[in-house]
């Protein structure tokens, strides 16, 4: 008897103590490659979350002026203040960041045609510029 509260007393120390906030370490300057709803993290103060990203290409088999871009919608935590942030994957696009602890450098997005919508598939390349 004895044993078997001590086992529910155990599980429920364990239990109390684990962490819910999971998140992916990465470091300043250093390239990273993040999917869609996963939390990634500095430190406690500054994370970064694509929410989802949204397909602007220009559509399939039509011909454009020009070829569109993806709308990257993310939740961001610099110095522990929450913004929502959301940029183009274009060069041309005017990127204002409302944050000034880092900077998030768009590098690369995969998959990349003009039919890509699954928010799983996603995977985008980033790096978190100290300032």
């Amino acid at each position: 008897m004895k044993a078997s509260i001590f086992l529910v007393f155990l599980t429920l120390l364990i239990s109390c103590s684990k962490n819910d906030s999971s998140c992916t370490s990465i470091d300043y300057d250093k390239s990273f490659i993040a999917e869609v709803g996963d939390v990634y993290c500095v430190d406690e103060k500054n994370t970064i979350k694509i929410d989802s990203i949204e397909n602007q290409l220009c559509p399939c088999n039509a011909d454009c002026v020009w070829e569109g871009e993806f709308i990257i919608h993310m939740s961001v935590i610099a110095d522990g203040v929450a913004h929502s942030y959301s940029f183009g994957s274009a060069t041309q696009t005017i990127d204002i960041q409302p944050f000034d602890s880092f900077k998030v450098k768009f590098l690369s997005i995969t998959p990349d045609a003009c039919d890509s919508e699954v928010q799983k598939d996603f995977r985008v390349g980033f790096v978190l510029e100290k300032k």
